[in-house]
């Protein structure tokens, strides 16, 4: 992170990633990992996959809900 010194100078510290900091609490640390392991494009295959099933889940929801004529 970057530190700020009296003549203005900004300088680099070293730190460890949040990540591996935060090791108990509700942070499910294994599925950033896993997220950090796939390519970007990989990623966004993921995320469309999720959306198709949401709007899946959606249209179910809307006909079960739907009244008969």
């Amino acid at each position: 992170m970057p530190e700020k010194r009296d003549n203005d100078e900004m300088v680099l510290k070293e730190t460890s990633p949040v990540y591996a900091v935060a090791t108990d609490g509700d942070i499910d640390l294994s599925l950033l990992k896993d997220s950090l392991a796939k390519t970007p494009w990989e990623r966004m295959q993921a995320n469309d996959d999720a959306l198709n099933f949401a709007g899946s889940l959606r249209a179910a929801m809307e006909k079960r809900n739907a009244k008969p004529k």
